[in-house]
């Protein structure tokens, strides 16, 4: 991964809209189905999603079996997995975690069958409608009860997809985002290494400070590493990397305070950047930002 200053000899051009890729590349399926997996779906939106799920705070702390009972019916051989859940979880917890608070963090990660409780819930996330997520506010509630116990993220956390166009287009559109929940690494090696034996070279990579993550291992049903990620900081770009050698984007999200958000309907068009024409960053001593774009220069100022 190459940077270049303006005084250097590399040829900078400007960080915007990046070169087309093929849209219907979606990330491959790790072998093992755990943290991976789940580090190859973006925890970014232009919509605040906690808002979706404002008022699950008032639900009680309840069982797991009662938390999920909506789902019975839905998710397959649910009733099992919970008492293989409750029975494998992380109990008696270090941190002070009920039986129910650990299992509901076990068996968000858990999978079986097709489609599982991770399955299902991001399919209510992903329709951003309330009605869908409101069945799911008593097991937040224990999720949420569970994971706050646990220690906070203190170094950049990652995740990777195969580089998209249209999620670089996204952000340039609209420079408001947030967290939405999900799952991080502690490091990109094995998601640059996996996505590039698996996806092709040209990948996204995205790095997380200061969100409200919190490290799960040895509270999932997997021995990696693995931090856990709550819907609702907004982010803000610390640093923006194009790769001289093969295009790849690597982002460095930071969570900020929640401020009024600020318009730039008045910017004027951005310029679009020519396929690996060399390395772009924020940093320059001679001119800070000034190759970049007016999205960019936003997000990184705010």
């Amino acid at each position: 991964m190459g940077a270049a200053c303006c005084g250097s000899k590399n040829k900078v051009v400007q960080p915007t809209s990046i070169g087309k890729s093929p849209r219907d590349k979606s990330p491959p399926k790790p072998r093992d189905d755990g943290p991976l997996h789940r580090s190859l779906k973006v925890s970014i939106n232009q919509n605040d999603q906690s808002k979706l799920i404002d008022g699950y705070q008032n639900e009680p702390i309840v069982s797991l079996e009662e938390a999920l009972q909506p789902f019975h019916g839905q998710i397959d051989r649910l009733a099992t997995n919970i008492k293989v859940a409750k029975t494998q979880c992380h109990f008696p917890s270090e941190q002070n975690l009920t039986r129910d608070e650990s299992a509901a963090i076990y068996i968000y990660t858990m999978k079986w069958g097709d489609r599982c409780v991770f399955d299902h819930l991001q399919t209510a996330w992903n329709s951003e409608d309330r009605a869908q997520l409101k069945p799911w506010f008593k097991y937040l509630k224990l999720f949420r009860s569970g994971i706050n116990k646990l220690p906070d993220a203190k170094k950049e956390v990652w995740q990777a997809i195969p580089f998209d166009d249209r999620f670089m287009d996204k952000l340039e559109a609209n420079p408001v985002a947030y967290t939405t929940m999900g799952s991080c690494l502690p490091a990109h090696d094995e998601l640059k290494e996996f996505l590039h034996e698996h996806a092709g070279k040209r990948i996204i990579l995205i790095g997380y400070r200061s969100i409200d993550a919190k490290e799960a291992t040895g509270y999932t049903a997997s021995q990696s590493k693995e931090y856990l990620v709550w819907p609702g900081t907004k982010l803000g770009v610390a640093e923006f990397l194009v790769s001289e050698d093969d295009g790849s984007v690597t982002l460095h999200m930071i969570g900020q305070p929640n401020k009024p958000e600020q318009s730039i309907q008045q910017s004027r068009p951005l310029p679009k950047l020519k396929e690996k024409e060399g390395p772009k960053h924020f940093k320059c001593a001679n001119t800070p930002y000034s190759h970049c774009s007016l999205f960019m220069r936003y997000l990184i100022l705010l």
